[in-house]
């Protein structure tokens, strides 16, 4: 077994998949309150748990009974970064902001999600009401889970702490315990995965009418962390290369 052959399979295959995150965090650059992402990578200790079950065969081994040594590197996730994006006034009164920690409150068919995104617009109902939804149909919830629903013939005005003027609706606004738990639904949507209780009310941020974050995407760290990617997947590529042209030296000794 050419064990060069697989280490620089591995990673290739990493250095692709962090490609795919750095190209998706620089596609978003102009997504209102999107949150980029940062591949981590782990070596691979063990190809696999508990491959050998006839323990009379792992007599006399160094490694632990049914663990093989692995080879190479493997992409373990994406982290999601949570700094806060810079402010951008739009004047328009729709448009939320939040300064500080936390996340929007969105349903759609029933379900609830999560963004940062505040760009909202208005959705006529038959009562004589307007919703607050995103461009993808997500409606803004208070923090009882409600649709936020304001008469049609009010302005939409919203002080710090999130209160309506014109209702009695508080705009809802949350953290999570483990925010790394939330996964991207589209359209800079999450949902979460985690337990309920995990999900806590935040009642100490900031809500600005009138603006929205920008993503916290930095375009030259990105494109500098491409780069050297590439460059890695070059080097990857070309130990492949190497290995195969070993290989084929190693079979024309045998067969001469």
């Amino acid at each position: 077994m050419n064990t060069s052959l697989y280490i620089a399979t591995s990673g290739l295959n990493s250095y692709q998949k962090k490609l795919d995150t750095i190209s998706n965090n620089i596609a978003n650059a102009e997504t209102t309150g999107f949150k980029r992402r940062e591949a981590s990578f782990e070596e691979n200790l063990a190809i696999s748990i508990e491959n050998q079950k006839a323990a009379n065969r792992e007599a006399g081994r160094m490694t632990p009974n049914g663990i093989r040594a692995g080879f190479g590197v493997h992409m373990n996730g994406t982290q999601l970064m949570l700094e806060q994006g810079i402010p951008k006034a739009t004047d328009n009164p729709l448009d939320l902001m939040i300064s500080g920690k936390g996340f929007f409150q969105v349903g759609k068919q029933g379900d609830v999600f999560y963004t940062r995104n505040g760009s909202f617009q208005k959705s006529p109902m038959d009562n004589g009401t307007y919703r607050l939804v995103n461009a993808e149909g997500y409606y803004l919830l208070d923090k009882n889970k409600q649709p936020v629903e304001i008469p049609n013939d009010v302005d939409f005005s919203v002080n710090e702490s999130g209160m309506i003027a014109s209702t009695n609706q508080q705009i809802g606004v949350v953290e999570f315990v483990n925010p790394q738990k939330l996964t991207g639904e589209g359209g800079n949507v999450f949902r979460y995965t985690g337990a309920g209780n995990e999900i806590l009310a935040n009642t100490s941020v900031a809500i600005q009418q009138g603006f929205i974050e920008s993503s916290n995407v930095d375009l030259s760290k990105e494109v500098t962390d491409m780069i050297t990617t590439q460059r890695g997947f070059q080097f990857n590529s070309r130990s492949i290369s190497y290995a195969d042209q070993m290989m084929g030296i190693a079979n024309g000794i045998i067969r001469s």
